[in-house]
């Protein structure tokens, strides 16, 4: 699996030590990586209103924690540290508070009543799916597939070797795929 990386990506440590001194610039970083920190965090929390706090906290942690950010790996790595981190902290202060009726609609254009039904079932049965797997599997597939890290990246965070990341996606993968088909057979 390959995920996309763009020019704005390859840009962001020269941008993120500019944000140190100019809060425009860290406003461009932002922009660059709110989706991704949203996906991450949302798929993790299941709660669209607590997933936007959480990801603002989040932002306002790295922006706080700039001055601390240096050019060993990519800034979306760091960032991310910070997102695993704030969860972390969520979850060691609220027990979770998990329902299908709690679950908000994802931040984008209005899908129809239908859509919206389907799209709750099915973060719902990924959520309960990922809840099969070994935390460190159900991570490696957040960072990976929702927060679109790259191998190395994923590597450098979770503090394991690229070749380690990429066995352990592949064994979470399989077995998501397994957790999965039996919920659909049932």
């Amino acid at each position: 699996m390959t995920v996309p990386t763009t020019k704005a990506a390859s840009d962001d440590a020269p941008l993120a030590l500019i944000a140190q001194t100019e809060s425009s610039a860290f406003g461009e970083l932002y922009l660059r990586h709110t989706a991704r920190v949203y996906r991450y965090i949302y798929i993790r929390v299941g709660q669209a209103q607590l997933a936007d706090d959480l990801t603002a906290e989040t932002f306002l942690a790295a922006f706080k924690s700039l001055a601390a950010y240096r050019e060993h790996g990519a800034f979306a790595g760091w960032l991310l540290g910070i997102a695993r981190n704030v969860v972390a902290d969520h979850f060691r202060a609220h027990k979770p508070n998990l329902s299908l009726d709690a679950l908000g609609d994802q931040p984008e254009d209005q899908p129809s009543p239908e859509e919206s039904v389907g799209q709750r079932l099915e973060i719902e049965s990924l959520r309960r799916a990922l809840r099969h797997l070994t935390d460190e599997q159900a991570e490696v597939v957040r960072l990976r597939m929702f927060a679109e890290l790259s191998t190395s990246e994923t590597a450098r965070l979770m503090g394991k070797s690229e070749a380690a990341i990429k066995m352990l996606l592949h064994r979470a993968l399989r077995d998501l795929r397994q957790h999965l088909r039996l919920e659909e057979s049932r």
